[in-house]
């Protein structure tokens, strides 16, 4: 089996990670791509996060119907703060497999400072799509020879920081997330953002 793995906040989960999720799927030819919306991130402020069982469901609702794709609610199961190791080693072992890990080029130029990057690294094949217009290819190729780099990947340039952002100035959001959760998107970070006034 080819596995996939994809991490992230998706806080919100935009088109941008719909895109990079049906092109890795669809260029590694996986049997099956696992998207993971993290729980408790180590590194990042919970000020504007949306609750996580919203964004898992945002999630499920946007890829409702790629039946190769499934949302995972493991890094919530196994509670405490979520470390990649940890949901790569519990798939590893679930399907007997070393599966490809799925990450942003900013994500792989910081790599040297995930926990316990050097086992993660024997555990995974890492596949690196890019988020910077000039790009740090060069630097991830020599500093990490052995991740697969997406370097003709299409660039995507939708955050979830953006987003949010725009929601905090109320701007639009079209066309930047799925049309079937946009408004619930916009209402929840809204009612988050009234909160901290």
């Amino acid at each position: 089996m080819k596995l996939g793995i994809y991490g992230g906040a998706f806080n919100p989960i935009h088109n941008g990670h719909v895109i990079i999720a049906i092109e890795v799927l669809e260029r590694l030819n996986l049997d099956k791509l696992i998207v993971v919306p993290t729980y408790n991130p180590p590194h990042r402020s919970k000020e504007d996060f949306a609750p996580y069982e919203y964004r898992k469901r945002w999630a499920e609702i946007v890829f409702k119907g790629e039946r190769r794709i499934f949302i995972s609610d493991y890094e919530k199961e196994k509670g405490g703060i979520s470390y990649s190791i940890d949901t790569v080693k519990y798939y590893s072992e679930e399907y007997s497999v070393k599966p490809f890990f799925i990450i942003g080029e900013d994500s792989a130029i910081n790599f040297d400072k995930w926990y316990r990057y050097e086992e993660l690294k024997r555990l995974a094949n890492f596949v690196v799509y890019p988020r910077f217009r000039k790009g740090m290819f060069d630097f991830i190729k020599r500093v990490h020879p052995e991740f697969f780099a997406l370097e003709d990947f299409p660039l995507v340039e939708i955050s979830s920081t953006d987003i949010r952002e725009r929601i905090r100035e109320g701007k639009s959001i079209r066309g930047m997330v799925d049309r079937s959760i946009e408004d619930e998107v916009v209402e929840t970070y809204r009612r988050i953002f009234s909160k901290k006034r």
